[in-house]
């Protein structure tokens, strides 16, 4: 037998036994952390783990709350059938369903959806957008995050599966894409009862930590912990001399993200720069990945000025930007990937969110191209529709008093601070006389970008995301 058939004797040997002695004691689980997951809790009342619906699963009826049966079968039968659902290949963790199908189909969907759940009372598990910014964009389970098609997104699993299986984390074949960002066996509901309670953002008296870094993955789950709950790994400590700033909540001016504290800093968030780079500062822009702006830098003084890298500044006015960001700290900030991203799926392009530093965004992102290389040796005229996510944190024409709403002449061309002087504006712009053609944001910016897809006598090199 090769090593690789001996680990899987293993790992078999290893699940079958655990279940075995819950089969014998299946009044609840026994052991900690488990007990503190989402998945493990049935105590204090209201519980809200694991616990598979004995109307539809009549073969666990009497299982408590949280125990392993209600995801691992033994024998794939108990009490003489199998439990439902049915169907799906063996799988070398006793699931009761395939751990990976598709994007669409797999495991976790049984239960992590508000239609037909398998889970006792359904589940609620609403976006980013909803938890931390207050927002009810009527997204409100993973499996509809997930089913995001273009021109609207999500993560591909299949992706996110043969870039886990390509590193030395411990990922197999087998592994469910999911356990990617989450150890089943430790996360938390954040907020911590939203698997019943899906109605209310998360508050810092319901703060959870959901997810752990893909590579400090192990098959011991006391050695694969949470990321975010503990000391150097949040947003605050990322920054490190630099600022993290929390964006407001929805409609107000008063509560910051992620749980509608007045906590400003990031000592509060978790650290999602560090946790994103795990994969994303590795390029993804060829097969099988196919994915635009990768690898982003955002660790470094030569990467992004969204993250380490300080803005490009001329008289000390650094950047035009709209509360709570201040030009007092216009060149030190560090922004987390939750700040405009989702997690899971967004109706924009790129994972952008709905939401954004207390407010809707006010169009919808379905298109930001041409890419940068399209935009060379002339700029097209076309979509400003990035504008959108770029105005909740920095001033248009129309912030500015000088214009309309998601019109950039201001920051481009007139404000202290701004990169292009007036005149020859053909060299740029499409057009004639009075009327000039906006240009493409995505020309010049993305993750990496400078402006160097402007004519060599307009070109600043300055980095422009």
């Amino acid at each position: 037998m090769n090593n690789k058939g001996r680990n899987l004797l293993i790992i078999f040997f290893m699940y079958a036994g655990s279940i075995l002695l819950l089969m014998l004691c299946p009044d609840r689980a026994s052991s900690s952390p488990y007990l503190d997951s989402a998945h493990g809790n049935y105590t204090p009342l209201p519980a809200y783990g694991v616990k598979r619906d004995p109307t539809l699963v009549p073969q666990l009826d009497g299982y408590s709350r949280g125990n392993c049966a209600h995801c691992h079968e033994q024998h794939a039968s108990i009490g003489g059938a199998e439990p439902a659902p049915t169907g799906g290949s063996p799988s070398i963790y006793e699931l009761f369903y395939s751990n990976y199908v598709s994007q669409t189909d797999n495991f976790c969907y049984k239960c992590h959806t508000d239609l037909n759940s398998y889970q006792t009372g359904g589940i609620i598990n609403r976006s980013y957008s909803y938890r931390a910014g207050n927002y009810n964009d009527g997204l409100n389970d993973i499996l509809e995050a997930f089913s995001f098609t273009s021109p609207d997104s999500s993560h591909d699993l299949g992706d996110i599966r043969t870039y886990i299986t390509a590193q030395s984390w411990g990922y197999t074949n087998y592994s469910n894409p999911c356990v990617a960002c989450h150890n089943p066996h430790r996360l938390q509901g954040d907020p911590a009862n939203s698997s019943l309670y899906g109605s209310s953002p998360k508050s810092s008296t319901t703060r959870g930590w959901p997810v752990s870094l893909p590579s400090q993955h192990s098959k011991d789950n006391n050695a694969w912990g949470l990321w975010g709950d503990g000391t150097g790994e949040k947003m605050s400590d990322y920054a490190s001399g630099l600022r993290y700033q929390a964006p407001y909540r929805n409609g107000s001016t008063s509560a910051y993200e992620p749980d509608g504290s007045t906590t400003q800093l990031g000592t509060n968030l978790t650290d999602y720069a560090t946790f994103c780079q795990d994969c994303h500062s590795d390029s993804m822009t060829g097969a099988p990945y196919s994915l635009s702006n990768t690898p982003v830098d955002w660790a470094t003084s030569s990467g992004d000025k969204h993250g380490k890298r300080g803005a490009d500044a001329t008289s000390g006015n650094y950047i035009d930007i709209d509360n709570p960001y201040s030009n007092t700290y216009g060149a030190q900030y560090v922004l987390a990937c939750t700040d405009c991203h989702e997690p899971h799926g967004a109706p924009n392009v790129m994972l952008i969110r709905k939401e954004v530093n207390g407010a809707v965004l006010s169009g919808t992102i379905s298109t930001i191209t041409p890419p940068a290389g399209a935009c060379t040796p002339t700029f097209p005229s076309g979509s400003k529709e990035l504008g959108y996510l770029c105005n909740r944190c920095h001033k248009d024409d129309a912030d500015a008093g000088v214009g309309s709403a998601n019109e950039w002449q201001y920051v481009h061309h007139d404000s202290s601070d701004a990169p292009y002087g007036g005149g020859m504006c053909n060299d740029c712009h499409s057009g004639s006389g009075m009327t000039r053609n906006p240009i493409n944001c995505n020309c010049c910016h993305f993750h990496g970008s400078t402006d160097s897809a402007a004519p060599s006598s307009r070109r600043t090199n300055r980095r422009t995301f």
